[in-house]
C-alpha cells in the first residue's frame, strides 16, 4: 500500500518540478524560455490594456505567475504553459468560455501588421503572429489599435491546414 503523503508530494511538487525540468530541456532546445520578448510583452500588454478592468486585473494575475513561453511554428505562436493552478484568476464573462482573440495591430519594420492575443477557458493562453519572430528581431514594435474578433479566425488555424491540409474527407 502506498502512503497518502506520497500522493500528496506527487500531485504538486514533484509534478511541477518535473514540468521544470522538461521546460529547461525546451529552453536548452530553443524552443522557448522564461520570458517574454520585447514584441510578445508590448501585444499582452496591449490586449490586456484592451478588457474591462475585472478581467484586466485577473490576466494580470495569472501572468503574474511563474509560467514558461512555448514557441511554436518559428516563433509565431507563443503559448504559456502555467505551472499553478488559476484559482479565482480565471477572466470573467464573455471570457471565462470559449476561445476568444484581441486583435492588436503593430507597426514594424515600416508594416502593418495583425498579431493575436488568445484567451481560451477564462485563461491567457498565448499569441499569434503573421510574421516569425526573426521579422521582430531588432525592430520596434508600435501598437495603432486593439479590437475583439468574435469571429475566430486564428493564425493557428491557418498554419495548421497548411501543414496538415483542410481536414475535409471527399
Amino acid at each position: 500500500m502506498i502512503p497518502a503523503w506520497v500522493g500528496i508530494a506527487a500531485s504538486s511538487g514533484v509534478i511541477r518540478v518535473f514540468a521544470y525540468l522538461l521546460d529547461g530541456l525546451r529552453f536548452v532546445c530553443r524552443e522557448g524560455s522564461w520570458t517574454l520578448r520585447p514584441h510578445e510583452a508590448t501585444t499582452l500588454n496591449a490586449a490586456i490594456d484592451r478588457l474591462p478592468a475585472d478581467n484586466a486585473e485577473r490576466a494580470r494575475r495569472q501572468l503574474s505567475q511563474r509560467f514558461f513561453v512555448e514557441r511554436q511554428s518559428n516563433g509565431r505562436v507563443p503559448c504559456f504553459r502555467y505551472y499553478q493552478v488559476h484559482g479565482d484568476n480565471l477572466l470573467a464573462d464573455p471570457f471565462a468560455s470559449g476561445t476568444h482573440f484581441i486583435n492588436v495591430r503593430l507597426k514594424a519594420s515600416n508594416r502593418n501588421i495583425t498579431a493575436k492575443c488568445v484567451l481560451h477557458e477564462g485563461i491567457v493562453f498565448g499569441l499569434e503572429f503573421p510574421k516569425p519572430q526573426r521579422f521582430f528581431k531588432g525592430n520596434p514594435v508600435e501598437v495603432t489599435a486593439v479590437s475583439c474578433d468574435t469571429a475566430g479566425f486564428s493564425y493557428t488555424d491557418v498554419l495548421d491546414r497548411a501543414e496538415h491540409g483542410s481536414g475535409k474527407i471527399d
